[in-house]
């Protein structure tokens, strides 16, 4: 029985250890052409906890089967460092940045950014209560960011609620662009910039999916030109039946849960494929851009993704480069991962990263200080 068991154990592991190597290749790998890959990206931190406890247990038992998970981790190692930052000096630092104020960050050539899912504000839920809308905007004018990207962005025809109420609260950033997914003449969905230099070009990249959209906005910062990318890709788009599913420990196996689990299987799917087109698209946009490029957004998948790494391809993580654990920014049970990013040219400089954990939407914003490096 032991010599059984012994070969059962040894069977999961190298099984666990070919999973962990399978999501490290899942990011080059298109789900519009293969989509089963990315389902082992998204589970990418689970399988990467199992092969450790595989490796612990063969090193507490003194056997030589320990090599299996510790040369696929070793393996994917690059992989893990997108996940987890570790700056020793990051916290440090934080009080200097906090408490930098716009002139000396003009002066020394850098920018503030915050990026931030509003969740519509919060509307759904509260219907018109305008305290949420309030606490947010308090919450982003108290930051005094130089950029700002909300993605989920909505307005009614409401007092209170339109956007140029939005615009007085911000204006010590007053040039904006915003985008619509969706508008008519009583309400406006979509994204919105908003900057205190200059903006002096505009567009938008046409993507297909619902509330999927990215806007462009060239930014003059004295007589430097640089792009900002705005966008929010492809929602998974449960139902809170679905989500009260992921959230439960225990499953009841029955014939309607499977086909739950079947449909939210089906939808993950599809939405790993919409993304994977958007991406494509977006990268190509940035291709042809003339200027450094800043991209901040909800990517609605992981850094273990395929939307992730097309997206970063030539690019740097702020997160990575100056940013501090995991990074988590959907503050949800699912997909509790960092779903939020801004990512910049080789030609910036990342100073800074903070993911501020206040409990005004299902995301939490995410800051950066950004210095552009001078010609």
């Amino acid at each position: 029985m032991k010599k059984i068991f012994r070969k059962f154990i040894l069977y999961a592991n190298v099984v666990f250890a070919v999973f962990l190597i399978l999501s490290f290749l899942s990011p080059h790998l298109s789900p519009e052409k293969i989509w089963f890959p990315a389902f082992l990206g998204l589970a990418y931190p689970y399988i990467l906890l199992v092969n450790v406890l595989f490796l612990f247990g063969w090193i507490f038992l003194k056997r030589k089967e320990l090599v299996i998970s510790l040369l696929a981790i070793i393996l994917g190692w690059v992989t893990f460092t997108d996940y987890l930052s570790i700056r020793p000096f990051r916290l440090m630092k934080k009080g200097h940045y906090t408490s930098m104020v716009r002139k000396q960050r003009k002066a020394d050539h850098q920018l503030k950014f915050v990026s931030f899912n509003v969740r519509a504000f919060n509307h759904y839920p509260r219907g018109y209560n305008p305290s949420p809308r309030t606490e947010i905007l308090t919450f982003i004018r108290d930051e005094d960011p130089d950029v700002l990207c909300i993605q989920e962005f909505y307005s009614i025809n409401r007092a209170g609620f339109r956007e140029s109420d939005v615009l007085r609260k911000l204006d010590n950033m007053p040039y904006r662009y915003t985008g619509y997914t969706a508008s008519n003449r009583s309400h406006g969905y979509g994204i919105a910039t908003f900057s205190h230099y200059p903006i002096i070009r505009t567009g938008s990249i046409p993507l297909k999916g619902r509330s999927s959209i990215c806007v462009f906005s060239d930014l003059l910062l004295d007589q430097d030109t640089f792009r900002v990318y705005n966008c929010h890709l492809q929602s998974v788009n449960l139902d809170s039946e679905q989500y009260q599913i992921l959230d439960s420990i225990k499953f009841r196996y029955d014939d309607q849960q499977i086909e739950e689990i079947k449909d939210i299987s089906f939808r993950l799917r599809d939405a790993f494929i919409k993304r994977a087109v958007q991406a494509d698209i977006i990268a190509a946009h940035i291709a042809d851009c003339p200027h450094p490029v800043i991209i901040c957004g909800d990517f609605n998948d992981t850094p273990v993704s395929y939307t992730y790494r097309t997206l970063r391809d030539g690019l740097q993580d702020a997160f990575s480069e100056s940013g501090w654990g995991l990074g988590r920014t959907y503050n949800g049970k699912f997909p509790s991962f960092r779903i939020d990013y801004i990512l910049h040219s080789e030609s910036i400089d990342a100073l800074f990263f903070s993911r501020e954990k206040v409990m005004l939407s299902d995301h939490y914003p995410i800051i950066s200080y950004l210095k552009m490096k001078k010609e």
